[in-house]
């Protein structure tokens, strides 16, 4: 073991070794390590350097093409919009997704010109013939004589409002409100077009804006802008092009080798949790595990990353056949890939599970003797109590249970802290294997992926030569731990545990003194087992398609597109991203089931879904009338939602900040001072929850004021006091450019509206002054441009935040109905698991064989429907925690007007939702891996499918989520413990029953033969995963009671205390 230890410690501690830098290179490090990670990271990574490089080169060209007067009188007054464009979109993706995105901009643009002109047009219709005439006959009059400019004259007269009729503005009122409307609802609904959406709303505003003030028909108000947008994607394509190219697929294949380096150093880590308790001391090593320790926080930001990076490849995989590339693998080679990774990337993260539990065993050995409230799902102790005791209560029964545990496991050595360093034995060689595994393949994709251009036979057939001999060395270590004899490395684990199973004079232990064995470690120590070996079942998966492919692919090649029908896919597929849930889920809906969801175990039984939930108010309609009104019905509650209360404020707003456009005394100021800037600001700034409102209000002015200070320390150091030097503009803003772009392209995603903002800002000084000083008619630059646009941003900002506070959509309460929603997801996912595992019907595609020792590692888990859906629903509930932590920490902006928000007891909610996740994931993962026999044996010898406990663990699910979502009480006298509850069912069931001789499904305990198999280790796994399941539902109750409260009975807990010591022996 200490060979093992040594050895491992050599292979991961190379990096190490070589630390021995020079003295500025430690200095470097130490300043590195000082600044935020999105920072150092992307600092040392050549990737984001040349990314930059090409960011910058395409926004300082969209700057430059508005100095010389030539090209600045082609582009007008919006000239600077191109230099804008690239703060919002820079050319920082692949030229496919680039031109995906540019698209959405231009088209959401196209589209508002063309609503633009159908306002106009319908405008001009109703506009007072008579009225446009005596205003042309008044200016004629004034200068009359001399006539100074008639065209000035009319200009002037124009944009003072003179020409402005009622009708015609109302005209362009409805249709801003309403185009607004629509605009908002496709903010809130789908999430991936909100810069069409953005794009269309400003196009709309310059056409509602303006509109109104022209007596004739204008209909290329935006020709200016669309021409700029024109300028900037020729721009960005050519230095996507040309400047350190990258196509998805290279980008894709890429994210793929940087993910397979995050797995391999997620497993090498397994090793320093399992030797962090390898020492005497072993409980003080356990504390190691405690959630915030060093060693827990790197794994989990590991594990964020690695998430997170999936859920982008998997966003972005629909378009990677939609390019041309070059290379040796194509794109459908490339997007093959994703599916095998997503798979590695699921076990990894699994791997953390078993330091969770871990973790949980010292709550076994601090549980107080008179409390059943802070007991932990790891005493999956599945066999401590004496089975004569006559229960009638779970506490007694967990104290017991927990007494007994500690001491069976202290008389036989057997504590958590004994089984790890076994742990570490058997399972030395399989985590090596896959270390190297991992390792060989990333090696060989990173060949593939920089030698696009060029060949090296040598090389690759070098590490072709590894690949192969990795896998071999995987596929032994594989089978020499799942082998069904006692040569397997697993059986060093069980040693210790086979020799309980007999007495001292060799006679086999009866099934009640079987159930009083302590297997709480061992059932611990096979979680890390099967989680070991699904990953290398996913690892084999992977390396086969990649051993494949290579031997396929052996020269470069140009590889056209396929699947151009995809790209209306993925906008058909939009709205369910992972950010958004999909339908009510994203809005605090309950996940009621779908008929699929119950027909998925070849159970063939069809559900309706009005099964699962009715109308209590009213039967389903009958009639035209009645299904009319009910229609009417439904679009009354949807006008309820936050979702569509944004959407009439977002028109609401719209129209109020439109207004002073469009009256007289107004509009000239309104002109004059780009008071369309403020209507932008107002539309851009309003938010679905008051918490977002405030929290993007209080980033937005700090990123506006930071990029009008960096406008007018550029512009003044560039430019002097003068209207603009080309020379010198040019010079500074090179210069200022690439900090503003850096922090755009690698800052956090919570930060991106303050950040464009502060972009914009520094944009639009910028070009403002220089367009403003060359040809516009009213002389701003400078400090005049900065202060106003920074009044503007207030303004608009504040009418946002009036307007959402009237009335407020609760960010808070949002994160109340979110978590109920999720809890009772986890509650339908639960229920479809053990519905699975109940099921008669045959669930894996082959038949029970005794060759399990040689499993078919080309497709190691059972190819299942029901293994699909379960994955569809657990990435969704996984989505769908990953965007409530975000809302959780942005509820906090919300204040603490009538008292501060439990936002602790929010997060030790997630806390325990993400547990259960994990919990039935591994139920998930075991389950996939039991054969039928196995699966169906198992199921009248276990006490986690108790159909009392069952329905219990449902009951809780649903009464948790109910009080989450009406904030109503929960009753003191519903159970604490469904652990307890399940030491209830089961020996008050066995009590019932001992005396039939002939009790059906009784079984004869465990044997050794049993004990050994590997079914029996999945099927450990899956008990382990139950009991994480029930604790984490404890945990959630106990929160929601100190969230929402409890209902007191008076004198129960004496009364429950007075039946425990009456019923119960010890």
């Amino acid at each position: 073991m200490k060979q093992h230890s040594s050895t491992e410690k050599h292979l991961t501690g190379s990096e190490a070794a070589s630390s021995g830098v020079s003295e500025p290179q430690s200095k470097l490090h130490v300043f590195l390590a000082a600044l935020p990670l999105w920072i150092s990271s992307n600092l040392t990574k050549p990737r984001s350097l040349k990314t930059l490089l090409r960011c910058w080169l395409a926004s300082w060209v969209g700057f430059i093409i508005i100095l010389p007067d030539a090209s600045l009188n082609v582009l007008g007054t919006a000239g600077f919009f191109a230099m804008l464009c690239s703060f919002f979109l820079p050319p920082n993706l692949p030229v496919q997704l680039f031109c995906f995105m540019m698209l959405t901009l231009v088209v959401g643009l196209c589209f508002s010109w063309g609503i633009g002109v159908a306002a106009m047009r319908a405008a001009n219709a109703v506009r007072s013939t008579a009225h446009i005439q005596a205003v042309a006959l008044q200016i004629q009059q004034r200068y009359r004589a001399p006539l100074p400019d008639p065209t000035l004259a009319l200009t002037t007269a124009i944009y003072n409002g003179k020409f402005l009729d009622i009708r015609a503005s109302v005209i362009y009122g409805c249709f801003l409100g309403f185009f607004a409307f629509i605009y908002g609802l496709i903010r809130a609904y789908i999430p991936v077009l909100t810069f069409t959406s953005i794009f269309a709303t400003i196009g709309l505003d310059i056409f509602c804006t303006f509109g109104p003030l022209l007596p004739t028909a204008e209909y290329t108000l935006l020709k200016t802008f669309l021409i700029s947008v024109g300028c900037y994607t020729g721009i960005a394509l050519i230095t996507t092009l040309f400047v350190f190219p990258e196509t998805m697929s290279h980008s894709a294949l890429r994210s793929v080798c940087e993910q397979l380096d995050r797995v391999e150093k997620f497993v090498t880590m397994q090793g320093e949790v399992l030797k962090t308790v390898d020492r005497q001391d072993g409980q003080a090593g356990i504390d190691m595990f405690k959630p915030g320790t060093l060693l827990l926080t790197k794994l989990d930001g590991m594990k964020t990353m690695m998430v997170a990076v999936m859920r982008q490849l998997n966003a972005t995989s629909g378009m990677i056949s939609l390019e041309f590339s070059y290379g040796k693998w194509s794109s459908d080679d490339v997007k093959d890939l994703i599916t095998p990774l997503r798979g590695i990337v699921a076990r990894s993260i699994g791997l953390d599970s078993f330091s969770k539990i871990v973790w949980r065993t010292t709550d076994l050995a601090e549980a107080p003797p008179n409390t059943t409230t802070n007991l932990d799902p790891s005493n999956k102790t599945f066999t401590l109590v004496d089975p004569s005791i006559n229960a009638y209560n779970d506490a007694h029964l967990l104290r017991q249970m927990t007494s007994q545990t500690l001491q069976y496991e202290n008389s036989h050595h057997l504590r958590i802290v004994d089984i790890l360093p076994l742990a570490e034995s058997a399972t030395f060689e399989l985590r090596k294997a896959v270390v190297t595994a991992v390792a060989v393949t990333r090696k060989n994709l990173d060949n593939v992926n920089r030698h696009r251009w060029t060949r090296h036979p040598d090389v690759d057939g070098e590490l072709i030569r590894e690949l192969d001999a990795a896998y071999e060395s995987l596929t032994a270590a594989l089978k020499d731990f799942t082998q069904d004899n006692q040569n397997a490395k697993r059986m060093q684990i069980l040693k210790p545990f086979l020799a309980l199973l007999q007495k001292e004079d060799g006679t086999v232990l009866t099934k009640s003194e079987q159930e009083a064995l302590p297997f709480r470690s061992l059932f611990i120590a096979f979680v890390l087992g099967t989680n070991l070996v699904s990953l290398s079942e996913a690892v084999i998966a992977m390396m086969n398609i990649v051993r494949t492919t290579t031997a396929k692919r052996q020269r470069n090649r140009l590889w056209a597109p396929k699947g151009l029908r995809k790209i209306g896919k993925l906008l058909r597929g939009a709205g369910r991203s992972g950010e958004e849930a999909d339908g009510g889920q994203a809005f605090g809906e309950d996940a009621i089931p779908s008929k699929e969801d119950f027909d998925d175990t070849g159970s063939g039984k069809s559900h309706s879904k009005s099964f699962f939930r009715l109308d209590p108010d009213s039967r389903p309609p009958t009639n035209i009338f009645q299904k009319i009104m009910n229609k009417l019905h439904g679009l009354y509650r949807w006008c309820g939602t936050p979702e569509a209360k944004f959407a009439f404020k977002y028109a609401f707003i719209s129209v109020a900040t439109w207004i002073p456009a469009v009256v007289n005394n107004s509009a000239n100021f309104y002109y004059e001072e780009k008071g369309v800037w403020a209507l932008i600001m107002a539309q851009t700034t309003l938010n679905i929850y008051a918490s977002d409102q405030v929290f993007n209000l209080v980033i937005r002015l700090i990123g506006t004021f930071v990029g009008a200070i960096l406008g007018l320390a550029a512009w003044y150091i560039g430019n002097g006091n003068g209207v603009g030097n080309p020379y010198g503009a040019a010079a500074v803003t090179a210069v200022f450019m690439p900090p503003l772009l850096f922090v755009r392209n690698f800052a956090p995603q919570r930060y991106l509206p303050g950040v464009l903002l502060g972009c914009a800002t520094f944009a639009l000084v910028m070009g403002y002054s220089w367009v403003d000083g060359h040809i516009a008619q009213f002389s701003s630059i400078g400090w005049s441009i900065a202060w106003k646009r920074f009044t503007l941003v207030i303004i608009g900002s504040t009418a946002a935040f009036i307007i959402m506070m009237l009335p407020p959509s609760s960010g808070r309460k949002a994160v109340r109905h979110r978590n109920a929603s999720v809890i009772t997801g986890l509650g339908n996912l639960y229920s479809f698991l053990m519905s699975t595992w109940l099921s008669d019907a045959p669930l894996s595609n082959k038949a029970a064989t005794p060759a399990l020792s040689q499993p078919d590692l080309s497709h190691p888990i059972h190819s299942v429907r029901w293994l699909d859906k379960f994955r569809v629903r657990l990435l969704s509930l996984s989505d769908e925690l990953n965007a409530l932590k975000q809302l959780t920490m942005t509820a906090t902006w919300e204040g603490s007007i009538r008292g501060k928000w439990p936002a602790e007891e929010y997060t030790a909610l997630l806390d325990a939702e993400g547990e259960m996740l994990i919990g039935l994931a591994l139920l998930g993962g075991a389950l996939a891996h039991l054969t039928d026999e196995s699966r169906v044996a198992f199921m009248h010898n276990t006490r986690v499918l108790n159909p009392n406990l069952i329905a219990d663990v449902m009951t809780a699910f649903s009464l948790i989520s109910q009080s989450l979502r009406t904030g109503e009480p929960l009753h003191q006298v519903l159970p604490q413990s469904l652990v307890g509850r399940l030491l209830y069912h089961h020996y008050n069931h066995h009590n019932l029953h001992e005396a039939s001789p002939d009790r059906a499904h009784g079984g004869d305990g465990i044997t050794v033969e049993t004990l050994s198999s590997l079914d029996y280790m999945f099927y450990a796994t899956g008990i382990v995963a139950v009991f994480l399941v029930l604790k984490s539902v404890d945990d959630l109750q106990k929160i929601t009671r100190r969230l929402c409260g409890e209902v007191p009975f008076e004198g129960f807990e004496k009364w429950r205390s007075q039946f425990e010591s009456a019923h119960a022996t010890s």
